[in-house]
Formats: structure tokens, C-alpha cells, sequence
């Protein structure tokens, strides 16, 4: 069965763990650092388990931010900027209380201020076998 897992790097504790089918997909958000302003990463899972990002929306350019050269739509005081990055095995990143990270998937947000500055969140797809099957339905964090 595939999964949408979210792992603590340092001590390898997952604290997220759902069913996931290709075609599904999650929301990142976070404050940017320099602009603070919001920012919305769209990724979807592909066939092959991995994470394909395809869209990415803020409100002013900044660094680090994909460039607006192309493929832009503006909707509702949004830069909306369609990407065509190539799938990757794996998210991840720098947990910072300045930047307010969350993760979004099927309506379900995790949070991470709850964990250490400076902590390395990993999402990927990960197979489990049919026998944790139990553990998904009862909701396991």
C-alpha cells in the first residue's frame, strides 16, 4: 500500500502517515522569509511513488520563489507560476518558526512549529505492506 509519509529526519519519527493513490496531492505552505508574505506549493503523486511539484503561488517575487517568465496567471492578488520541474523522490525542509510551514492533504494541515528549529522534515511516498493496513484506518500520527 502506498503512503504519503512525513518523517523527523534526525530520529526518524514519522509524524504523518495516509493512504495515497497517484493523481492525489498535497498543499505546502509557508511565510516567505525575506517578504513575508504566504506561499502555496501544489505537488501531486505520480505513478512512479513520486512527487511531481506543478504549481506554485505568492503574492510578490522573491528569492527563492519560481521565475515568472513564464506559464503565469494572476487570480485573486496571486502570482500563480505552473512549473515543469521534474519529480523528485522526496520534499524536504528546515523547519523555522519565522516561516510557519504546513502541510495540507486530503483537508487534513500539519503543522510544524511544534518541532525544533532547524529540524529536516522529509515527505515521500513510501510502500508499507497490506498488513499496516490497520494502522491507517484508525488514523495513526
Amino acid at each position: 500500500m502506498d503512503t504519503l509519509e512525513v518523517r523527523n529526519e534526525r530520529d526518524g519519527l514519522i509524524v504523518f502517515l495516509r493512504k495515497v493513490s497517484p493523481g492525489e496531492g498535497f498543499e505546502f505552505h509557508y511565510i516567505h522569509s525575506v517578504d513575508r508574505t504566504p506561499v502555496t506549493g501544489y505537488f501531486l503523486i505520480t505513478s512512479g511513488k513520486k512527487i511531481k511539484p506543478v504549481e506554485t503561488r505568492f503574492e510578490s517575487y522573491g528569492a527563492g520563489l519560481p521565475s515568472t517568465e513564464k506559464d503565469v496567471t494572476f487570480e485573486g492578488g496571486k502570482i500563480k507560476v505552473k512549473t515543469d520541474a521534474l519529480e523528485m523522490e522526496y520534499f524536504s525542509f528546515f523547519v523555522s518558526p519565522i516561516t510557519h510551514q504546513a502541510m495540507i492533504f486530503k483537508g487534513e494541515r500539519l503543522e510544524f512549529s511544534s518541532f525544533k528549529e532547524g529540524e529536516v522534515m522529509i515527505i515521500r511516498v513510501k510502500s508499507y505492506p497490506l498488513f499496516r493496513e490497520v494502522i491507517f484506518r484508525h488514523g495513526s500520527r
